[in-house]
């Protein structure tokens, strides 16, 4: 990881730059502005658990977690799932373990919370990340029960 970058915890203005890096491959403004108006109140209020890497003022990293009211399953009494989402590093900060780091705040977070299941959709090249979390492959995405 590289000095000039700082990893801290999602900010509802953050929503906007979250936003972009979830839509990266040129989706319409408004998919983009819809999802900024329905992440930023999840950020205030807790149910979204986000951490971004900042550099020059910039975010140029993100991951988070929308947690879910799953239901008590099999083994978890607390109800609560994390979802894992909008990993996305910018290219030029790619390879110096940014996604990594910030997943694992994510996790970690959730985990004080109690939180013991995450599950995800996987690009073929992060697949390797989230398995050396523990994810296993589960129905077309990946899950992790601690």
């Amino acid at each position: 990881m590289t000095a000039s970058c700082t990893l801290r915890a999602a900010r509802p203005h953050d929503a906007l730059s979250i936003a972009r890096h979830r839509y990266f491959r040129g989706e319409p403004q408004d998919d983009i502005d819809n999802y900024a108006a329905w992440l930023a109140p999840r950020i205030e209020r807790g149910s979204y658990v986000g951490f971004v890497g900042e550099a020059a003022g910039q975010v140029v990293a993100g991951a988070g977690a929308v947690l879910l009211d799953w239901g008590p399953t099999r083994g978890e009494a607390t109800g609560l799932r994390a979802r894992v989402a909008n990993v996305f590093t910018e290219p030029a900060w790619r390879r110096q373990g940014l996604s990594r780091a910030l997943v694992g705040q994510v996790m970690a977070q959730c985990d004080a919370r109690g939180i013991r299941v995450f599950n995800l959709a996987a690009s073929d090249e992060a697949e390797p990340m989230y398995r050396s979390f523990g994810f296993e492959p589960y129905l077309g995405e990946m899950i992790l029960r601690r």
